[in-house]
């Protein structure tokens, strides 16, 4: 084998192997951190219409930042659903945040980034459920101002069960 075939053939390996390694970090962080046993997450339909029956705090995130939201969850809640708002800002489809979600006693869910629902606008919307009821307690809602503006972005943090 002569050396340009040689080198072509390195050269391919090295151009698979990249891509390789490109789709296994892509799909490893669409999945959750550790998943909370028990618990399915899916899209959920656009709660701004009904904030009014929701437990709402809102804030404003940095470039950066953490923030941590601790809601408290009944017993018997078969399903919860959980809306993360920072829309309607004068930069609009430029800012990103993630969602983390831990329940009492049990893994990590997300992180969730916008279009996890299945829609870009700056919205999270999921709707949380489990076989039986989901585990009662204090439930950590964890915000990263993932790229945001200096200034910070204005959130709303909406949890309803």
């Amino acid at each position: 084998m002569n050396v340009t075939k040689c080198s072509a053939q390195v050269g391919e390996r090295i151009v698979v192997a990249l891509l390789a390694g490109l789709l296994l970090v892509s799909g490893a962080a669409a999945l959750p951190c550790t998943p909370a046993a028990g618990i399915a997450v899916v899209p959920a339909d656009d709660l701004s219409d009904r904030v009014e029956l929701l437990r709402s705090v809102g804030g404003t995130i940095h470039p950066g930042e953490y923030q941590t939201i601790w809601k408290s969850v009944p017993s018997g809640v078969r399903t919860l659903q959980v809306y993360l708002d920072w829309s309607g800002h004068q930069h609009s489809g430029t800012d990103s945040l993630t969602l983390t979600i831990t329940p009492p006693g049990s893994g990590v869910l997300g992180p969730y980034r916008d279009g996890v629902d299945r829609r870009m606008d700056e919205k999270i919307s999921l709707a949380l459920s489990g076989s039986d009821s989901l585990p009662s307690g204090m439930w950590k809602f964890l915000i990263f101002g993932e790229d945001v503006p200096e200034e910070g972005t204005d959130y709303t943090l909406n949890v309803g069960y």
